[in-house]
């Protein structure tokens, strides 16, 4: 019980922009969200960065913050969400790469070859960033965001024989980029 009254006050402070009661907080959970995190993630630095993450948030949104909620439970739920989060974003690049090399037709090139996921995406991003503007602007439309020919050609208000021609060199460009790296 007095735990739970020394939340509290912790809370009513923190909502003033209090930082001891941060830090008291902090003291308290940052290492209970740090393994919780490790424990899905199994990676030392995405968990340091879950942990960053929370406490930011809960900076954030401390004017938000009500006394008569658990601050356990909501850490945790902000830890949780940002462990998914976490997970999509590794879901895309994973996506991101396997769509490159798909796109590139050079799969066969790379199957008895174990990429660092890290490396690649920073080899494709640094060819993309080398395309003429318009034709990156092509490509990420195409890529990143799923957008079809016809929809680039509405968007960039350019006929769909362009946005092929774009898409064409684009592509042409990255596959010489890229195996030039081999």
């Amino acid at each position: 019980m007095q735990e739970e009254t020394n939340y509290k006050q912790l809370i009513r402070e923190l909502r003033k922009g209090d930082v001891f009661s941060f830090n008291e907080i902090f003291n308290k959970f940052n290492r209970k969200i740090y393994y919780f995190s490790l424990g899905y993630l199994k990676s030392k630095e995405d968990a340091e960065g879950i942990v960053q993450e929370v406490f930011m948030t809960l900076w954030r949104k401390r004017a938000e913050l009500r006394e008569d909620h658990s601050i356990s439970s909501y850490l945790f739920t902000i830890t949780f969400n940002a462990v998914k989060k976490r997970f999509r974003k590794l879901s895309r690049e994973k996506k991101y790469i396997k769509s490159y090399v798909q796109t590139l037709n050079i799969a066969e090139d790379y199957t008895n070859i174990e990429i660092d996921n890290n490396s690649f995406l920073e080899l494709v991003k640094r060819a993309i960033n080398k395309l003429p503007p318009r034709q990156k602007t092509v490509y990420r439309l195409s890529n990143e965001e799923g957008l079809t020919i016809s929809e680039i050609s509405d968007r960039l208000n350019i006929s769909k024989k362009t946005v092929e021609n774009h898409l064409y060199e684009a592509k042409a460009f990255l596959k010489k980029q890229l195996m030039r790296q081999e």
